[in-house]
């Protein structure tokens, strides 16, 4: 008993000086109705707002009554047209939305067109027959081209009809250039034909481009003219895609060499008409040229001469003579004809590089037969030696006096 009496001191001693340790352990104990009662009755006991002064009875005499209707003025009415407009938009795109109809509001100043399908042809084939007929190859002689008539517009005043005249073909001396730009849109390039001085023949090359190995290919051709044809009909009429042709020479079509490339380029036919010197060109696609070879062809014993001695020869001269060794350098041959005085013989100047194409030094005047024999020096530093025009060649021309 006086051991109770001690700790009932003792926790009233606590109780004074430590009341919320106390009784937090009652409000613990307590359940959760209990507790949900006392949170409702301290949310009434609260002021609606922080302002609220209700409980004082003190009156809001500054602020205006919300629920008097607002006067009726000016801009109250254009406010109230501007809400109901704005309303009847809403309602309006509302009803398009939902609407499962297309809803079509024409405009003013449109016109309304009726269109069809264009009808067209289908020329592909639709069966295996057919793709065998369409894709069968048409001979050269059926092959039929659009022909082109040039009409003078009238508004045009003093201006000079366009004219084609016959020139000579190796005027002045020298290898034509070809122009291979005009293979990156083209597949294929023919040059202009050359009539022979006896008006029996017709030779052009064909240059070929091979996209697959980006390499250029070409072939020689002639026609043959019957008797007494003029030359300006020989060069018009007879140069077309019906005419019966016969290979010459070609060169690249047979081996494939990647960015090789392989040009024949008529330098002139010869006096008697029996004989023709050609040029080839050999280079590749992104160094240029890089040597020229010349050949013959003769039409009687239907065979074709490539002059190697001659590069021989002019290797051998400068070596033995003036101890330079023209296997080192870049040196090319550059035919300019026919000589004029011995008409069995080609005269050739040769030329060395410089370093970076820059400058070139002269190799000298060489001359050598037609069927590959007797090269000869004729001059180390002269040029200038005449050489026979043979071949014949249309030349457009603009007006009559030109």
């Amino acid at each position: 008993m006086k051991k109770f009496k001690v700790f009932l001191i003792l926790f009233i001693a606590l109780c004074v000086a430590f009341p919320s340790y106390c009784f937090a352990a009652d409000e613990q104990n307590q359940s959760a109705p209990e507790k949900t009662k006392k949170v409702k009755k301290a949310k009434k006991e609260r002021p609606h707002t922080q302002f609220d002064n209700t409980e004082q009875g003190e009156p809001d005499e500054d602020l205006p009554d919300i629920l008097q209707p607002m006067p009726e003025t000016k801009e109250v009415q254009k406010l109230r047209k501007k809400v109901a407009n704005q309303e009847k938009r809403k309602k309006f795109r509302h009803s398009i939305f939902k609407s499962k109809e297309n809803l079509y509001i024409p405009t003013k100043g449109v016109k309304k067109y009726h269109f069809a399908l264009v009808v067209r042809d289908n020329k592909a084939p639709k069966t295996w027959a057919e793709y065998i007929a369409m894709s069968k190859e048409v001979k050269r002689e059926e092959k039929t081209v659009p022909s082109h008539s040039y009409k003078k517009d009238e508004k045009l005043n003093n201006v000079p009809d366009r004219g084609v005249r016959v020139v000579k073909y190796n005027s002045p001396p020298g290898v034509k250039n070809l122009d291979l730009r005009l293979l990156l849109t083209r597949r294929e390039l023919v040059t202009p034909a050359i009539l022979s001085p006896d008006k029996s023949r017709l030779i052009y090359s064909v240059i070929y481009s091979l996209p697959t190995s980006e390499q250029v290919a070409s072939e020689m051709f002639y026609i043959k003219i019957p008797n007494g044809t003029s030359i300006e009909s020989a060069l018009t009429d007879f140069h077309t895609i019906e005419a019966e042709r016969k290979p010459v020479l070609s060169v690249g079509t047979k081996e494939l060499f990647q960015y090789e490339k392989r040009t024949l380029a008529l330098i002139d036919w010869s006096e008697d008409g029996q004989k023709i010197a050609v040029a080839e060109k050999v280079g590749a696609q992104t160094k240029g040229p890089w040597e020229t070879h010349i050949w013959t062809y003769h039409f009687e014993n239907e065979k074709a001469y490539e002059l190697t001695a001659l590069r021989e020869a002019i290797r051998y001269h400068w070596k033995n003579d003036h101890n330079l060794d023209l296997i080192d350098y870049m040196w090319d041959l550059y035919p300019i004809g026919w000589d004029k005085y011995n008409k069995d013989r080609i005269i050739v100047y040769a030329y060395a590089y410089g370093e970076n194409h820059v400058g070139a030094k002269f190799l000298g005047a060489w001359s050598i037969d037609y069927k590959n024999q007797r090269s000869e020096l004729m001059s180390e530093t002269a040029v200038g030696f005449e050489v026979s025009t043979n071949g014949y060649c249309l030349q457009s021309t603009i007006g009559r006096g030109f």
